[in-house]
């Protein structure tokens, strides 16, 4: 017999195990995605602000700031050359014995190539440079970075450039910086948050749609039983009226069995429980759900059912409708041997 509980209690517990992996699958989007965007993209919004702060600076500021932090590696203006060697772009410095001169590619637009290792070089032999050192808020590319490295000039870009003049900003500068960058990733976090949110809700309210359209095959026998005249019993699955082909004495019971294995046992199961005193019959609605029709009490047939469907570990978890026995007032019950 169908009654509408059976229906309710089955796509209820189909969307409630939607909410709970939507709720699952937000709270590990936000156990990740919260911490990493405080802790490594406030960085990042930190250093892009630190940047920006840097390329708006006047060349002269620049040059001071750049000459403060090359003091700490042992470099000072050379004699008859302080300050800018020419103006806008390059430093003379030396560290007593050698000349180092720094030219800096000043703004955030500047892709550093092969050209402006060259020019450089160029440079180098006019002031009788013995290093270079080449800075830049923007980047380098590759191709820069090898020839940079195959001529003994150092490049320091993007990242590194803000690293290295960080220490000399004025306080002012830097809170602002540190504002700016805490603005965003606020911004981030929420955004996070939000996509967790969505997440779940979405997987919860679209569960019950999920879950029909991967379980299309037992729709129409669902279907079939839902329009079953009530105070009747549902006709079994066509496939389930024939007698099934018995289980060999011999075989072993797998715990995995394939999908043919499977429904040997099924099949077995059925014709089992169907012999069991106080059951009338007993066939599978879909391929988790055994249907029995009783004739006994619950209480009595109960153990005879799990003893049947706890023989094979892939049937154990399975979902049993009890149906109400003929001619009494009762409530189609569901019950599980085991809870996976």
């Amino acid at each position: 017999m169908y009654h509408p509980a059976t229906a309710f209690e089955e796509a209820n517990g189909e969307l409630m195990s939607a909410w709970i992996l939507g709720g699952s699958l937000a709270l590990l989007t936000a156990a990740v995605g919260l911490p990493y965007t405080w802790y490594v993209r406030r960085g990042t919004h930190r250093c892009a602000a630190g940047l920006r702060a840097i390329a708006a600076l006047r060349w002269k500021e620049l040059a001071t700031l750049v000459g403060q932090a090359m003091q700490q590696r042992g470099l000072r203006d050379f004699q008859g050359h302080p300050g800018a060697l020419h103006p806008g772009s390059r430093l003379l410095m030396t560290d007593g014995n050698r000349r180092w001169l720094l030219s800096c590619k000043h703004g955030r637009a500047y892709r550093l190539a092969r050209r402006h290792i060259h020019q450089l070089m160029e440079e180098m032999d006019l002031a009788g440079a013995h290093h270079g050192i080449l800075l830049t808020e923007g980047k380098a590319r590759p191709d820069a970075q090898a020839s940079a490295a195959r001529h003994g000039i150092e490049i320091i870009d993007g990242r590194r450039l803000w690293s290295l003049v960080r220490p000399y900003l004025s306080p002012l500068v830097l809170v602002q910086i540190e504002a700016e960058a805490e603005r965003r990733t606020r911004l981030e976090t929420l955004g996070v948050a939000i996509f967790a949110l969505v997440l779940a809700i979405g997987l919860g309210a679209w569960g019950d749609r999920l879950e029909a359209a991967l379980s299309r095959g037992k729709g129409p026998v669902a279907a079939e039983a839902s329009t079953a005249p009530a105070g009747t019993e549902a006709d079994p699955p066509a496939s389930q009226m024939s007698e099934p082909p018995p289980l060999p004495e011999d075989a072993d019971i797998e715990a995995f069995p394939d999908e043919a294995t499977l429904q040997l046992y099924r099949n077995e199961v059925v014709r089992s429980v169907s012999q069991k005193p106080g059951v009338g019959r007993a066939y599978w609605l879909t391929h988790h759900t055994l249907v029995v029709n009783r004739t006994g009490s619950i209480d009595a047939i109960w153990p005879l059912i799990c003893a049947e469907l706890e023989r094979y570990p892939a049937l154990r978890a399975v979902r049993v409708q009890l149906n109400p026995r003929p001619g009494r007032d009762e409530q189609v019950r569901w019950r599980q041997c085991r809870v996976q």
